[in-house]
């Protein structure tokens, strides 16, 4: 008995010895925002209530920021980038029923 300790293995510098919380995911949000938005039209179209359609957007732009600020960062990123794809995407419908009324189309 001379007293050594058992021999210990140095800790690696890489190692995370707390794994960081959980922040969601920007696909997540992606889908939340797009989900939020077909789902809650759909209920909305369906009671005829169309007014309370503007609520939807600004529904999802506060729980984008509300996500942001809390400790969802990823999914409030993804919920903004989901806004803002379902407003280009609408943009790009837009413009294309224009074009087609003009005349571009069945000439």
């Amino acid at each position: 008995m001379s007293g050594t300790q058992p021999y210990e293995p140095p800790q690696s510098p890489l190692s995370d010895p707390e794994p960081q919380g959980d922040s969601g995911s920007v696909a997540g949000g992606i889908g939340l925002a797009w989900l939020i938005m077909i789902l809650g039209g759909i209920l909305l179209i369906s009671t005829r209530v169309f007014p309370l359609l503007l609520l939807l957007p600004v529904g999802i732009l506060v729980a984008g920021i509300v996500m942001l600020a809390g400790n969802k960062q990823r999914t409030g990123k993804g919920l903004l980038l989901g806004l803002a794809s379902i407003f280009a995407v609408a943009l790009l419908l837009v413009a294309a029923c224009f074009g087609m009324l003009r005349g571009g189309i069945g000439e």
